[in-house]
C-alpha cells in the first residue's frame, strides 16, 4: 500500500493546521494511528453546538482537499469516509431541525460539508484531472454512507457528463469524465441500482435529471437509462475511439469494471418470479 504525500494550500491558522496534521497522520498508510483516537482529537478541537460554525466548515474543506489528493483506489479514501462516519455521531457535526414525525426533531449531519461538496463540484482541471476523479470517489462513498439524502442526482450528473453529453475534450480530460462516472458505479452502484428497481417518489423538479443530448429517454432513473450508461462504459472498455483518439488504458480498465458491476447488479438483484422487478420500467 503506497504512502501519501498530502498537503494543503489553506486555510491558514492554528485550528486548520492542527486538523490537517491529525488527518494526515491518520491517512498516511505507514502510520499506525487508530480511528478512535483521531476522532477524539478532532472532536476536542471542534466547538460545542457549532455545527454551522466556521471551524466546522474549515474541517470539511480540509477533508475535501485531502480527498482530492488520495487516489480513488487507495484504502485511505475509505479510511477518511469511515472517520467522517464515526465523527458524524457527534452533535458537534449535526444540526437538529424541526420534524413533523417527531417532537424531538431530526439530526442533519454534515450540513457544512454538504455545502462544501456542492461548491467544489466543478470540471476537471487540465493541470490535474485526477483530482476530479478522486473527488467523485469521495462523494460517492459519502453518499453511500448516507451522510445526506441518498437520492441519485449526483450519480445521474456524473453519468450524464460522461455518456450523454457531446464532449469536445480530448485525452485525459475526456477520460476523467468517464473515470469519475465510474466511481459512482464502483462505490455507490448497488444503492443506485436499488433506486432503479424501486424509484419511489420522483422529485417535484426533474430539471436536474434532464438528459444530455445523446440520450433520448425521459428525465428519470430508469433501467433504460441504466443500460445506456452501461453501453457507454462498454464502448470505452472495448477501446472504441471518440474523435479519432483512443481512451487511456486506465480509463478502459476501470470502465470494464463498471460494466461488470452493472451487469452483475442487474443479474443478481432482479426477482421476476416475485414480480418485484418490472422489465419494462422506463
Amino acid at each position: 500500500m503506497s504512502s501519501l504525500d498530502l498537503k494543503i494550500e489553506g486555510p491558514e491558522g492554528p485550528f486548520g493546521n492542527e486538523i490537517f496534521h491529525l488527518l494526515r497522520r491518520f491517512l498516511q498508510a505507514e502510520k499506525a494511528v487508530t480511528m478512535e483516537s483521531t476522532a477524539q482529537s478532532i472532536l476536542a478541537l471542534l466547538p460545542e453546538n457549532g455545527s454551522l460554525s466556521t471551524d466546522v466548515w474549515i474541517f470539511g474543506e480540509i477533508c475535501i482537499e485531502l480527498a482530492e489528493q488520495i487516489p480513488y483506489h487507495h484504502p485511505s479514501q475509505l479510511k477518511l469516509v469511515g472517520l467522517l462516519e464515526d465523527l458524524g455521531m457527534s452533535r458537534k457535526l449535526g444540526l437538529t431541525v424541526p420534524s413533523k414525525e417527531t417532537s424531538k426533531g431530526c439530526c442533519v449531519r454534515y450540513q457544512r460539508l454538504g455545502e462544501s461538496l456542492r461548491d467544489n463540484l466543478a470540471c476537471p482541471d487540465p493541470e490535474n484531472p485526477s483530482e476530479y476523479v478522486n473527488f467523485h470517489a469521495f462523494a460517492a462513498n459519502v453518499f453511500e454512507r448516507r451522510f445526506f439524502s441518498n437520492g441519485p442526482t449526483w450519480a445521474i450528473w456524473a453519468q450524464r457528463d460522461a455518456h450523454e453529453d457531446r464532449r469536445e475534450e480530448k485525452g485525459v480530460i475526456r477520460d476523467a469524465y468517464v473515470l469519475a462516472a465510474a466511481q459512482w458505479i464502483l462505490w455507490y452502484g448497488q444503492s443506485l441500482f436499488k433506486q432503479v428497481l424501486f424509484p419511489g417518489d420522483a422529485p417535484d423538479d426533474l430539471r436536474p435529471w434532464t438528459p444530455g443530448p445523446l440520450y433520448h429517454g425521459k428525465a428519470s432513473l430508469s433501467l433504460h437509462r441504466w443500460h445506456f450508461w452501461r453501453d457507454g462504459f462498454n464502448a470505452v472498455a472495448s477501446g472504441q475511439e471518440k474523435g479519432g483518439e483512443a481512451f487511456g488504458q486506465e480509463c478502459t480498465s476501470v470502465a470494464a469494471k463498471a460494466v461488470e458491476i452493472m451487469d452483475s447488479l442487474e443479474r443478481n438483484m432482479t426477482f421476476t418470479r416475485f414480480r418485484i422487478f418490472h422489465p419494462l420500467h422506463n
